[in-house]
C-alpha cells in the first residue's frame, strides 16, 4: 500500500529568532538615517513584495522555509530530518563520510532511505555490495548565470487556472524565497521548478537500456545514443532573449538511435516539445521515427508520451508487431497500424522507462509538498558503467547501484496526483524525491488508484566538476558548467513481472556547436 505521509513542514520561521530582515527593520526605528533609508526602499519595492522576501542566506540556504545545510555539515544546524512525515529531528548519523557498508550493516541506513525503496530493499541491495558514504550536503548548486536569471525574473512567472505556466523566461520559475510552505499552490510551483531545473543545455551520450523479465528471466539490452537539447528558457543566452537560434517556439528537441540489437538497429527518432505544453494539458509532442524496414520517416502519435520518448521493444518474443502511427496534435488523434516490424514491437505506451520521470508535465497533476527528508542517494556516482564498463555487476535483480558512493542530501518530497491518468489508473499518483538544492530527481514511486505501488526506483547522477575532460560551452569556454548529469536509473516494476535499468556513463550537458544543434532539429538526419 502507499505510505501514509503526513505534512510536517514547520510553520515557524528560522529557529532561534526572527529573520534578519525583521531585525534590520527594528534597528532602523532607533536610527533616523536608517529609518529614512528603509522607508525609501519600501516605496520602491514592487507590488506584493516585502523585506521578508529577501534570502535568509547562511546555513539555511536560499530561504528559511527551505533550509539547505551547509557544505560538509554532517550535523547541520536545526538537525537532520529522519523522514518526510516526522516532526522531530533524526538521531545522530550512524555513518561518516568514507565509511563502507555491506549488506550485513545496511539496516543502519534505514532512516535515510525512502520507505518505498526500503520495502523493496532485496531488489536494490545485495550480498557483496560495497556502499561508500559520500560527503554531507556537498555544494552542487547551479552556476552564477542561472542563479542570476532566477533573480532577474523573480516574481514574473505565474500559474494559470489550470496550473499551467505563463510569463516564464529563464532560471527557476518560482524563487524559493517566494514559495510559502502553507500556500495551496506550493506543490505545483515546486513541480514546475523541477521541470525547469538547471540542466545546462540538456544532455547527450550513449546508453544501454536493459529490460529485466523477472528475477531470473532473460535480460533484453538495447544500446544506442540519446540526446535532449534545450531550445528555450536558456539562461546561458541572455543576449539572444534566452532562446536558441531556430527554436521556433519549441521548448526542446530530443532524439535517439539504436545500435543493438540487430532487429532494432538504425531505428531512430525525434521528439519536439513546444512551449504551448506549458499552458495546454492535452498538448501532444511532435514525434517522428525512422523505420529501417520501410526506409522512411513517419510521424507517430505521442498522445501518451509524458516525458522523454524511449521506444519499448520486445525482441524475439512476439513476431510481426505493429508500430502505432498517427497524426499527433493536441489530442490523441487517430492511430493506425503502419506495417509490421519483424521481431520488434514499438507501440507508444505510457510505460515509464529509460529517461522517464526526468521530464514531467506539471499541469497534468495536482501536487502538494509532503515535507523534507535527509536521504542517502547516488547523486554523484564514482563507479563507471556502460559504455566505459559494460561488465559492471548490478546484483541478482540487476537493479542495484549499491556498490557506489551515496551522498547525504536534503530531499524535498512531492506527491503528485494525476488529474486524468493516462492509460488507465496505473500511474494515478507519484511520490517524487528531489534534491532541494538542485531539484534533481533522486527517487520516484508510482501508485494506482487503489494506492497499490506500481513502480519504485531511483536515479544516478555524476557531477561535471569531477570530470577533467568535461567539454566546455562552445560559445564561451570560460563559462561554468556545474551540472549533475543523469548517468543511470533502476526501477522495480511491481505491477508486472519485470523491471528495467539504464546506464549512460558518458553523458554531457554542454551543447554541440550551433550547427550541430541544427542537425538535431532536422528530420533529414534520421535517415
Amino acid at each position: 500500500m502507499a505510505p501514509e505521509y503526513t505534512r510536517h513542514l514547520d510553520e515557524k520561521r528560522r529557529p532561534g529568532g526572527p529573520p534578519p530582515a525583521y531585525n534590520r527593520a527594528m534597528r532602523s526605528l532607533r536610527d533616523p538615517k536608517l529609518l529614512i533609508a528603509t522607508l525609501v526602499c519600501l516605496l520602491l519595492l514592487p507590488a506584493g513584495s516585502s523585506l521578508a522576501d529577501e534570502s535568509a542566506g547562511g546555513e539555511d540556504g536560499p530561504a528559511a522555509d527551505w533550509p539547505i545545510p551547509e557544505d560538509g555539515s554532517c550535523a547541520p544546524k536545526g538537525g537532520l530530518l529522519g523522514s518526510p512525515g516526522s516532526t522531530e529531528d533524526a538521531a545522530p548519523l550512524p555513518f561518516q563520510p568514507g565509511e563502507v557498508f555491506g549488506l550485513d550493516r545496511v539496516n543502519l541506513l534505514e532512516n535515510y532511505i525512502p520507505e518505498f525503496i526500503w520495502e523493496n530493499r532485496e531488489r536494490f541491495f545485495f550480498e557483496g555490495m560495497r556502499l561508500e558514504i559520500g560527503p554531507c550536503f556537498r555544494d552542487y548548486s547551479a552556476p552564477d548565470f542561472f542563479r542570476q536569471a532566477t533573480e532577474t525574473f523573480k516574481g514574473k512567472a505565474k500559474l494559470l487556472d489550470n496550473d499551467g505556466l505563463e510569463d516564464y523566461v529563464a532560471g527557476l520559475p518560482f524563487s524559493p524565497q517566494l514559495i510559502a510552505p502553507d500556500e495551496p499552490k506550493a506543490g505545483i510551483k515546486w513541480l514546475w521548478n523541477v521541470e525547469h531545473r538547471y540542466q545546462a543545455a540538456g544532455f547527450r551520450g550513449k546508453f544501454r537500456m536493459t529490460d529485466l523479465l523477472g528475477r531470473i528471466g532473460r535480460a533484453e539490452p538495447f544500446e544506442g545514443e540519446m540526446f535532449k537539447i534545450l531550445l528555450a528558457h536558456r539562461a546561458d543566452r541572455p543576449d539572444a532573449d534566452y532562446i536558441m537560434k531556430g527554436a521556433r517556439n519549441k521548448h526542446w528537441v530530443a532524439g535517439g538511435l539504436f545500435f543493438k540489437p540487430f532487429d532494432a538497429r538504425e531505428y531512430s527518432w525525434r521528439q519536439f516539445r513546444d512551449l504551448e505544453h506549458e499552458k495546454k494539458p492535452r498538448r501532444s509532442d511532435d514525434l517522428h521515427a525512422y523505420l529501417p524496414q520501410w526506409r522512411r520517416v513517419r510521424r507517430i502519435s505521442a498522445a501518451q508520451v509524458e516525458g522523454l520518448y524511449m521506444p519499448s521493444f520486445s525482441v524475439g518474443v512476439q513476431q510481426n508487431q505493429q508500430l502505432a502511427v498517427g497524426t499527433g496534435g493536441d489530442t490523441a488523434g487517430g492511430m493506425a497500424a503502419a506495417g509490421g516490424v519483424s521481431g520488434v514491437s514499438g507501440t507508444i505506451t505510457a510505460k515509464r522507462s529509460g529517461y522517464e520521470g526526468l521530464e514531467l508535465r506539471p499541469l497534468l497533476y495536482a501536487a502538494k509538498v509532503v515535507g523534507m527528508h535527509d536521504v542517502l542517494a547516488p547523486i554523484n556516482s564514482t563507479v563507471p558503467s556502460y559504455p566505459e564498463n559494460p561488465d559492471r555487476a548490478f546484483g541478482p535483480w540487476g537493479l542495484s547501484f549499491a556498490s557506489d558512493r551515496w551522498d547525504l542530501r536534503r530531499a524535498l518530497v512531492l506527491e503528485a496526483t494525476a488529474k486524468n491518468p493516462v492509460g488507465g489508473d496505473r500511474d494515478a499518483k507519484l511520490v517524487l524525491y528531489v534534491d532541494l538544492q538542485t531539484q534533481q530527481p533522486l527517487y520516484m514511486a508510482t501508485f494506482d488508484s487503489k494506492g497499490e505501488m506500481t513502480n519504485a526506483g531511483y536515479y544516478v547522477g555524476r557531477w561535471s566538476e569531477d570530470r577533467e575532460d568535461y567539454p566546455a560551452w562552445p560559445d564561451d569556454p570560460e563559462r561554468e558548467v556545474r551540472v549533475l548529469d543523469t548517468v543511470g536509473a533502476a526501477f522495480a516494476t511491481l505491477s508486472e513481472a519485470g523491471s528495467w535499468r539504464r546506464e549512460s556513463w558518458d553523458n554531457v550537458a554542454t551543447p554541440p556547436p550551433d550547427h550541430g544543434v541544427k542537425r538535431m532539429l532536422s528530420l533529414k538526419e534520421l535517415t
